[in-house]
């Protein structure tokens, strides 16, 4: 089974690699749960040729309903990240009605598939009105695989739905659990008729710094700590769906 590790930072790419995970998926902004990375981490990342980099394919945080704006903008990131050797690309656009806005998906995945990119549907599939209608808009537009919690807070408790979305989608799309997968509860996807799991494990690391200011520059962000994939936690998920 593949493991699949959201990373924030070049920093996060090499502790994946260390710790033996088989693909990264880069991003900007963990608070707003992910969007598109910079020029250069994408750069970075996919310059190593021992891991796959997957590229966050998000404007903005909040809703996924875009603008024709953010649309062409988020074209525009495909093709550059197309252009500096990635795997492939994350995105999901809804429409009103939180239904996947059927033509913007198909404009591109289209473009996507074009650039010879592997595309997967992110969690944006978690507030679909309508998992099951949403799975087939999915397998009809060709999208290679739906990173998924299964419609709940943890992948954990969405267990029931992924079982009965792994059988709809007969193996025309790959359904990857995400969402507070963790070495304590990676076994439980082991029963599961699936591929490759999503995981983000981290941990604080203290500043280098020999002094430290109290003052931050953001909601969450301390100049006394930076947060970081935890190796011995994704060590630990990668040994699990190997049978280690």
């Amino acid at each position: 089974m593949l493991v699949e590790v959201v990373c924030y930072t070049i920093e996060d790419v090499l502790r994946a690699r260390k710790a033996g995970a088989h693909r990264v998926e880069i991003c900007a902004d963990p608070g707003a749960g992910g969007t598109t990375p910079n020029y250069g981490f994408i750069k970075q990342s996919a310059a190593f040729d021992d891991i796959d980099t997957m590229v966050m394919i998000r404007p903005r945080g909040g809703d996924f309903l875009y603008s024709s704006e953010e649309i062409s903008q988020m074209e525009d990131d495909i093709r550059l990240a197309a252009q500096l050797g990635v795997r492939g690309v994350v995105f999901g656009v809804l429409d009103e009605t939180a239904c996947f806005n059927r033509p913007e998906m198909a404009r591109l995945i289209q473009l996507a598939k074009g650039l010879q990119l592997e595309t997967t549907c992110h969690r944006a599939f978690d507030v679909t009105c309508d998992p099951y209608a949403s799975l087939q808009v999915l397998i009809e537009l060709g999208v290679d695989r739906l990173l998924t919690s299964g419609q709940q807070k943890t992948a954990v408790e969405g267990i029931p739905l992924m079982s009965e979305l792994i059988k709809r989608a007969e193996g025309k799309i790959s359904i990857m659990p995400g969402g507070g997968i963790r070495p304590e509860n990676a076994r439980e996807f082991l029963k599961l008729d699936i591929a490759e799991i999503h995981t983000g494990s981290k941990i604080k690391v203290p500043s280098r710094m020999k002094s430290v200011s109290n003052v931050q520059m953001g909601a969450d962000d301390s100049q006394k700590y930076h947060i970081v994939v935890d190796v011995e936690a994704i060590k630990s998920v990668v040994e699990t769906v190997r049978g280690e």
